[in-house]
């Protein structure tokens, strides 16, 4: 008869594989990881690019306050032109052609009103100090910021389409 507790005792444990090595990867994994950086160095192309592309409507927001005269916030809004168009194109802009430039650059339903306040805000621009200016004042200024951050900077196509007059 055999002997069957010494033939258990000369069982060993039953041992399992070792898992799967994870390393090296397959190579779908290195496509993946090369698709992420590839969208993280765009994303941060993209987004350093339009930074700097705003940073003369910044400071231009910066410098711009509600109490500042007539004449200083319409400087303030050149000054910002200036950064994004052609020298050339803005030096003869007065009147009624800055007027035009301001509301052509400004795609909006309320062009009427703000051809009003502009010519109003030409209007009054050496006139003496009222509570009528103040409010005035008040009101080109809220124009002002609409302006500069719904019109700067431009969008290419308008660029290149204004340099061609």
């Amino acid at each position: 008869m055999i002997d069957t507790s010494s033939q258990l005792e000369q069982l060993h444990d039953i041992v399992a594989p070792p898992a799967a090595h994870w390393w090296p990867l397959a190579a779908g994994w290195y496509i993946v990881a090369g698709a992420v950086l590839l969208i993280i160095t765009l994303l941060t192309w993209w987004l350093v690019r339009r930074y700097r592309l705003r940073r003369v409507r910044r400071a231009a927001l910066r410098q711009l306050s509600p109490r500042l005269p007539l004449n200083t916030t319409t400087l303030v809004l050149k000054q910002a032109c200036l950064g994004y168009f052609p020298s050339s194109q803005m030096a003869g802009l007065t009147g009624s052609s800055w007027r035009t430039f301001l509301l052509q650059q400004l795609a909006t339903r309320n062009a009427a009103d703000f051809a009003e306040l502009l010519t109003s805000v030409e209007q009054a621009a050496y006139q003496p100090h009222t509570s009528e200016l103040d409010a005035l004042q008040q009101r080109y200024y809220q124009f002002a910021r609409l302006w500069l951050k719904r019109a700067l900077p431009p969008k290419q196509r308008q660029l290149s389409s204004e340099a061609n007059r």
